[in-house]
């Protein structure tokens, strides 16, 4: 009896710390999409595409978020089309946000003054340990995101990957390797204007 008690308090544990990093999200409704910026110049622009009008029964868009699917589908008039995640460069929502997807994802763009800077607020489930129990609690994180240029690839958002692919130019490398000397204080955002603290700091330093 006493051995099936210990496997079965194993299993749990195992179960448990699985969950440690186990995360979750809040999915966007597919009611919530507007439209669909095939490309950064479209996003630039502002040219949305809207692929339904909503105005006949059964038109829809679906993000098909479950299961992370690689593609988002519209249907207007029965007429089915498929546009892939990883080839648009953006969604819209009816509250205004744009959300680009990375590796299925949809992240917020948070910030287009300089570098593209992108957020994705989730949770995850740690486990709490006591001296009698273990219980679970939901932790919210949230994870940051930068591309350049021509914007196709993107990258965490870490000194590192700044160091390697972004401060090209001299001047810009040592004022941001000067100010900024960890991760953390690379996603602070100024409350007064809502930019992030590092696009600031480039652009003042090209305006030299």
């Amino acid at each position: 009896m006493k051995t099936h008690i210990k496997i079965a308090a194993i299993a749990i544990m195992l179960c448990l710390t699985g969950q440690l990093f186990a995360q979750h999200e809040k999915e966007i409704k597919n009611s919530e999409v507007e439209g669909l910026y095939l490309t950064l110049s479209d996003f630039k622009n502002g040219k949305l595409t809207r692929p339904t009008d909503m105005q006949h029964v059964g038109d829809k868009i679906k993000l098909k978020q479950f299961f992370i699917s690689p593609d988002i589908i519209s249907i207007e008039k029965d007429k089915k089309t498929i546009f892939y995640k990883d080839s648009i460069f953006a969604i819209r929502l009816t509250n205004g946000e744009n959300y680009r997807f990375i590796n299925r994802t949809p992240c917020l763009v948070a910030d287009t003054s300089y570098w593209f800077i992108y957020t994705h607020k989730t949770t995850k489930t740690e486990i709490v340990k006591s001296s009698r129990s273990h219980r679970t609690k939901e932790v919210p994180i949230t994870y940051y995101y930068f591309s350049t240029g021509n914007q196709k690839t993107v990258f965490m958002l870490t000194l590192a990957n700044l160091r390697k692919y972004a401060l090209s130019d001299t001047l810009a490398h040592k004022t941001v390797c000067d100010k900024y000397t960890t991760d953390e204080m690379l996603t602070k955002v100024n409350p007064q204007t809502g930019k992030f603290e590092l696009n600031e700091t480039i652009l003042s330093v090209l305006k030299k």
